[in-house]
């Protein structure tokens, strides 16, 4: 199934070029692969399709970009920009949100939290039937790195359906309190799955889809209903150095 890619993708490509072009001129010596392993990326492809349009721009990436090329967000994405605006209004305006929510997080002083490291299939147990998850079985608990509200947890990625983003073994933590938006990673799980999965949703014509950003892999568009659960929005990847 093809469709036609929302116009704010190419423009949004078109002004990170530019950014891209724009930082370069400043400093001969930049790469797209320099680029890469400066945001923490296992390659210089995924700054290539994010440069190109071939892949939908998340904020995550928005902001490593930014942060790389020296520009500010929102001159390249004020649609994301809004979205980052939203979430942290929706946060300090909702003290409350979560109480009733899994309490996944250990305690670790002001420095942050750890987060349970938990697979597609546990993933389902996490986000549904909390009163079926236990701590005892997670064999690993890594530090949030950063903002994380309520029932946050850390996706290991299984399989190979989104690279070169993500590759097998990548941990990414998931919040489910924050908002999402068209071009996100999200967690998602179709209705009789016993597994759920991460891909990237797009909202087009009052339609939502799923993409996979393997160009080679099967199904890469899914046209997703009402009766698929989303269980939180992707917030950054955590790098082992």
């Amino acid at each position: 199934m093809k469709t036609t890619p929302p116009p704010y993708i190419a423009e949004e490509a078109a002004r990170l070029k530019a950014a891209y072009k724009a930082r370069k001129a400043e400093d001969r010596t930049l790469t797209q692969e320099k680029v890469a392993e400066a945001c923490g990326w296992a390659g210089q492809s995924a700054v290539s399709q994010y440069i190109t349009g071939k892949i939908s721009l998340n904020l995550p990436a928005l902001l490593s970009l930014s942060r790389v090329l020296r520009v500010a967000p929102e001159s390249i994405s004020p649609r994301l920009a809004d979205a980052l605006d939203t979430a942290a209004n929706s946060s300090m305006s909702s003290p409350d949100l979560g109480k009733e929510t899994h309490q996944n997080a250990m305690e670790i002083g002001p420095a942050g939290r750890l987060l349970p490291v938990i697979g597609y299939v546990q993933a389902v147990a996490f986000c549904e039937a909390h009163e079926e998850f236990s701590a005892e079985e997670v064999q690993e608990w890594v530090e949030a790195g950063g903002a994380a509200g309520p029932g946050s947890f850390i996706l290991r990625i299984e399989g190979k359906s989104m690279e070169p983003v993500f590759s097998p073994g990548d941990k990414v933590v998931i919040d489910p309190a924050m908002p999402w938006a068209s071009g996100d990673f999200v967690v998602a799980r179709k209705p009789g799955d016993g597994a759920a999965t991460l891909r990237q949703i797009t909202v087009e014509g009052g339609e939502r889809y799923l993409h996979a950003t393997n160009s080679a892999w099967p199904d890469q568009v899914i046209k997703i209903d009402d009766t698929w659960r989303i269980y939180g929005r992707a917030r950054r990847k955590i790098v082992d150095l």
